[in-house]
């Protein structure tokens, strides 16, 4: 189930594949950029990313342990 966590007006969203021991991250996609932040720490620090990054961090993720296409 997704959690939502809202923190200075933003809403951060987990993973509908989070586990119980909320080991996750919130993920809050805004017109600026992309905020991440530790679900077991909702007041500590919020990692900023621009959008290009983060979607080119999830790529990446996403590809990990592909073999790699030509």
């Amino acid at each position: 189930m997704k959690k939502r966590v809202v923190r200075d007006g933003r809403v951060f969203v987990t993973s509908s594949a989070s586990n119980t021991a909320n080991a996750c991250v919130g993920v809050s996609v805004e017109v600026t950029g992309v905020g991440v932040l530790d679900t077991k720490n909702p007041g500590g620090d919020v990692l900023e990313f621009s959008r290009g990054a983060f979607a080119s961090f999830l790529r990446t993720a996403s590809s990990a342990g592909r073999a790699p296409t030509r």
